[in-house]
C-alpha cells in the first residue's frame, strides 16, 4: 500500500478503471468469437441494460453524494455509504424486471427462467460494486480502490480461464463471471477518515435529502435522456435491423473501449477536484483546468484513432465480418463521436460541481437526444448504412457541446 500511496493520483484512476472497463473488454471479445451472433447480440444489450441502472444510480445517489461530499462529516459519509448498497439491491431488482420483460416480449422467453435471476443477480452484483466504488473515488483512497478493482480482474480471469479450459464458455458463463466477484465489495467497504470533520452536514436528515434531491430532480432526466441517447439506440438497431447488423456495430465500437475507459477514468478522479474547487470559490482556476484536459483528452483520442486505422496492416486481428471497406470509416465515425464526447464530458463534470449546474446539463442532453432520434429514427429505418448511427451521434454530440462550452465560458448562470 506503501508503494501505491506513491503513484500519482490521477494515473491510479485510469489504472482502477481500466482494469474494470477492461474486464468488460475481455469478456466482449471472448464473445465475439466464441459466441453467436445472437449470443453477443444479447450480451450488448444486457451491457446497455446494466448502463441504464448504472445511470440510474448515479442520478439518485452518487453523483449528487459527490457533489455534496465536500460538506460531509465522516459519519455522515458512513451512513451514506451503507445506504448506497441498499439502494442497488432496489435498482437491481427493476432492472431485472425491465431486462426479462424486454426479452419476453422480443423473444418469447418465460419470465421465471434461469436467465431471469442470473440477469437480476448479475444487476445486483455490479451495482453493488459501483456504489463502493463511488465510495472509493469520493474519500479520495485510490490505493484502497487499486487494491480492490485488482482482487476483482484477478477473480474475473480465473472464472474465465476455468470456463475456458472446461469448454463451457458460453454468454451466461461469461456474465457470471463479469458480475459475480462483484459479491466482494459487500466485505471490502471503505471507511471514512475519523479525524476529517470539516463539514456542516453530520446526519443523513431532511435537509440532507433536499440537498440531494435538489441535484438528483435533474440528474435522473439527464442520466435517463444520456442513457436514450448513447445506448437505446442498440435496442432500436435490434428491432429494426436485425442482430447481424447488430453485431458489426458493437464490433468496432469495442475496439473503443480503452477510449471508454480513459473517459470513465478520467471522470472518476476529475469529478472530486473539480467539486473541490467550486467549493473553495477557485472559478479560473476550474476554467483553466477545463482547457488543459480539453487539449490533452483530444491528443489522446486522435493517437489512438491513428492506432486502431493502422490494424487493417494486421487482418488477424479483424474478424471477417469487417473488411478494411467497413472497418475504416466505422473507426473514424465513431473516433469523432468518442472525441466530442469526451470533450462535452469535460464540460460536464465542470457543471456538476455546483448543484444548479444539473439542470444546464440535462437540458443540453434533452437537445441532443431529440436531434439524434429526429435524424436517426427515420434514416435508420430505410437505409442500413451503418456509419450513419455514430456519424449522427458525432454531430448531436457537437451540439450538446456547443451548448455546455458557453455555458462554461459565456458566463451563463446555472440557476
Amino acid at each position: 500500500m506503501l508503494l501505491l500511496n506513491r503513484i500519482p493520483r490521477p494515473v491510479l484512476s485510469f489504472a482502477c478503471q481500466g482494469m474494470v472497463s477492461g474486464i468488460s473488454f475481455i469478456a466482449s471479445f471472448l464473445l465475439l468469437h466464441y459466441a453467436d451472433k445472437s449470443e453477443y447480440t444479447t450480451f450488448v444489450l444486457f451491457l446497455n441494460g446494466y448502463a441504464l441502472l448504472a445511470s440510474l444510480q448515479n442520478a439518485l445517489w452518487l453523483q449528487p453524494l459527490i457533489t455534496l461530499s465536500g460538506k460531509m462529516q465522516p459519519q455522515a459519509k458512513r451512513t451514506a455509504i451503507k445506504f448506497g448498497i441498499s439502494l442497488s439491491l432496489g435498482i437491481a431488482l427493476l432492472g431485472g424486471v425491465m431486462f426479462t420483460g424486454y426479452r419476453q416480449l422480443s423473444q418469447g422467453d418465460s419470465w421465471l427462467s434461469l436467465s431471469t435471476l442470473l440477469f437480476f443477480a448479475s444487476f445486483l452484483f455490479l451495482l453493488v460494486r459501483d456504489s463502493n466504488r463511488s465510495a472509493w473515488l469520493m474519500l479520495g483512497k485510490l490505493p484502497g480502490l487499486f487494491v480492490h478493482d485488482m482482487g476483482y480482474l484477478l477473480l474475473f480471469g480465473v472464472l474465465v480461464a476455468m470456463a475456458w479450459y472446461a469448454q463451457w464458455l458460453s454468454m451466461n458463463l461469461v456474465i457470471v463471471a463479469l458480475a459475480f466477484p462483484g459479491l466482494m465489495s459487500l466485505f471490502a467497504r471503505p471507511r471514512p477518515d475519523p479525524e476529517r470533520k470539516e463539514g456542516s452536514i453530520q446526519q443523513l436528515d431532511r435537509q440532507f435529502a433536499a440537498q440531494i434531491w435538489s441535484c438528483a430532480r435533474w440528474a435522473l432526466p439527464g442520466v435517463l435522456v444520456t442513457w436514450l441517447f448513447s445506448n437505446g439506440y442498440w435496442f432500436y438497431l435490434d428491432s429494426v435491423q436485425g442482430k447481424a447488423q447488430v453485431a458489426t456495430l458493437a464490433a468496432t465500437r469495442l475496439f473503443f473501449t480503452p477510449v471508454g475507459l480513459m473517459v470513465q477514468g478520467w471522470a472518476g478522479y476529475y469529478r472530486p477536484v473539480f467539486s473541490r474547487l467550486e467549493h473553495m470559490g477557485e472559478h479560473q482556476a476550474k476554467l483553466a483546468l477545463v482547457r488543459r484536459q480539453s487539449l490533452i483528452c483530444a491528443a489522446l483520442v486522435l493517437l489512438f484513432v491513428v492506432g486502431l486505422l493502422l490494424l487493417v496492416l494486421v487482418p488477424s486481428v479483424l474478424p471477417a465480418y469487417l473488411p478494411p471497406a467497413v472497418y475504416i470509416p466505422l473507426v473514424l465515425a465513431w473516433g469523432g463521436y468518442f472525441l466530442v464526447q469526451w470533450l462535452r464530458n469535460i464540460l460536464s463534470t465542470a457543471l456538476l460541481a455546483d448543484a444548479k449546474g444539473y439542470k444546464r446539463v440535462f437540458q443540453s442532453g434533452l437537445v441532443g437526444a431529440a436531434i439524434f432520434y429526429l435524424l436517426f429514427i427515420p434514416v435508420g429505418w430505410v437505409s442500413h448504412q451503418l456509419v450513419i448511427c455514430p456519424l449522427i451521434l458525432c454531430f448531436s454530440e457537437l451540439i450538446m457541446l456547443i451548448l455546455l462550452w458557453k455555458q462554461v465560458f459565456g458566463g451563463g448562470k446555472h440557476g
